[in-house]
C-alpha cells in the first residue's frame, strides 16, 4: 500500500482508481488466507482436480469429433457470447461456464476449460501439479497424472514448456545416480529437442515471436511475450523513479507507446515495471519464504520450492499472472504455514 501511494503521489489523482483496484485484490487474498489458512492449498488443488476431470470429460469427445462443439454451443442451457474487436477485428468467445470456446477454436482445438485462453488455464494446470507434487511427494500420482494430461490437452506454448522444465529440473535433483542422472537428462534433451522441432505450437510459434519483435514492439505496441518484454525493460529505464518505484498499473503512465490500449503478457517484465526492481526482488524472495515454509509443513523437500519459483517465472513470460488475487495469496502464504509450523515445533517441545 506505501508503494501505491507514492505512485499516486508522482503520477496524479488520476491513478486512484487502479490503486483502489489494487487494494482491493490484495485484500482479498488477504481475506482468504485468513479463512482457508494452511487448507488454502490442499483446497486449491482439489477444486483444479474437479475443473480438469470436467473439461476432459468435455473436450476430448470434441478433439476427436470437432462438431460436437456446434452442438455443445447451440444446445447448452447456459450460454454466454462475449465479444471483442481488438484491432477492429470482431472476436466472439462462446462461454459455456464449465467450458470456453476462443475465436480461433475453429482452426485449433485447445482445453480451454472455464479460463479465458488455453495458455492461462494451462499454466494454473503447471502450477496445481507443483503444489500437487509438494502435497503427494511425488509428480506421477493419479491426481499428478491427470494435471498433465489435462495440460497436454492445453496444446499451451508456454504451459509444455514449463512442464518440461519442471519435471526435467525435479528429476535431474531427485534421481540420486550419477549414471541415470545423466542418462534422464540426455533422454529429457532429446524429448524436448523433439517436440520443440515437431510441434507446430512450441518450435515454429516461437521462432516467429523473435522475428517479429520490432514489428510487434514499433507497430502493435508489444502485445507478444517477446516484444512485451523488450519494451518493458525498455520502458522501465527511461526515469530513475521507474526503476525504483514502478510505472504503476494505469494505462496512461504503464506504457509509453501511442496505443495505451495494448495487452502486453509478458507477466515476469510487467511485475517489475510496474512495481520497480527492489519490490520485483522482494516479491520473489518472498514467493520462495512462502513455498520453502510450505514444503516445510507437508514434509516436502526444500528444492521443490526453488523449482516452483523457476516454474512460476516460466509460465509469467506469457501472462500477466502476478496481477491476479491468487497469486498475491502464494507471496502471502508463508504468514499462516510459518505460524503453523512454529505451533507444531511447540507442541513437539512442550506437549501437553
Amino acid at each position: 500500500s506505501g508503494l501505491l501511494f507514492v505512485q499516486l503521489l508522482y503520477f496524479g489523482m488520476h491513478t486512484f482508481t487502479t490503486m483502489i483496484a489494487q487494494l482491493m485484490i490484495v485484500s482479498t487474498a488477504v481475506i482468504t488466507l485468513g479463512v482457508l489458512n494452511e487448507k488454502f492449498l490442499p483446497s486449491f488443488v482439489q477444486i483444479m482436480q474437479y475443473i480438469a476431470i470436467i473439461s476432459l470429460v468435455l473436450f476430448i469427445p470434441i478433439l476427436i469429433r470437432p462438431s460436437i462443439a456446434d452442438l455443445m454451443i447451440a444446445n447448452s442451457p447456459v450460454h454466454f457470447e462475449i465479444v471483442k474487436e481488438p484491432y477492429g477485428i470482431r472476436q466472439v468467445t462462446h462461454s459455456l461456464l464449465l467450458i470456453n470456446f476462443t475465436p480461433d477454436f475453429p482452426y485449433r482445438a485447445r482445453n480451454i476449460g472455464p479460463f479465458w485462453e488455453a495458455g492461462v488455464y494451462g499454466g494454473f494446470l503447471v502450477i496445481t501439479l507443483v503444489i500437487n507434487t509438494i502435497l503427494e511427494k511425488a509428480v506421477f500420482t493419479r491426481r499428478g497424472m491427470l494435471f498433465i494430461i489435462t495440460i497436454l490437452t492445453t496444446f499451451s506454448t508456454t504451459a509444455y514448456l514449463a512442464l518440461f522444465a519442471f519435471l526435467g529440473i525435479y528429476y535431474a535433483i531427485k534421481i540420486a545416480s550419477p549414471l541415470l542422472r545423466v542418462a534422464s537428462i540426455l533422454a529429457f534433451a532429446i524429448l524436448v529437442s523433439l517436440a520443440y522441432s515437431q510441434l507446430e505450437f512450441l518450435g515454429s510459434k516461437i521462432n516467429d515471436e523473435v522475428e517479429l519483435i520490432a514489428y510487434d514492439a514499433q507497430i502493435q505496441g508489444g502485445n507478444s511475450r517477446m516484444a512485451s518484454a523488450y519494451l518493458d525493460i525498455t520502458e522501465l529505464d527511461e526515469k530513475n523513479f521507474y526503476i525504483f518505484f514502478g510505472r504503476g498499473f494505469h494505462p496512461e503512465n504503464r506504457f509509453a507507446s501511442a496505443n495505451k490500449a495494448v495487452q502486453r503478457n509478458n507477466g515476469v517484465t510487467g511485475l517489475l515495471v510496474v512495481w520497480g526492481v527492489p519490490f520485483f526482488i522482494a516479491y520473489i524472495l518472498l514467493l520462495k519464504r512462502s513455498f520453502k515454509a510450505v514444503c516445510k509443513y507437508f514434509g516436502a523437500e526444500y528444492y521443490l520450492a526453488l523449482i516452483f519459483v523457476l516454474t512460476l517465472m516460466i509460465l509469467g513470460q506469457s501472462e500477466p499472472y502476478f496481477g491476479f488475487g491468487f497469486f498475491w495469496a502464494l507471496v502471502l502464504l508463508y504468514v499462516p504455514y510459518e505460524l503453523e509450523n512454529r505451533r507444531l515445533k511447540n507442541d513437539h517441545l512442550y506437549p501437553q
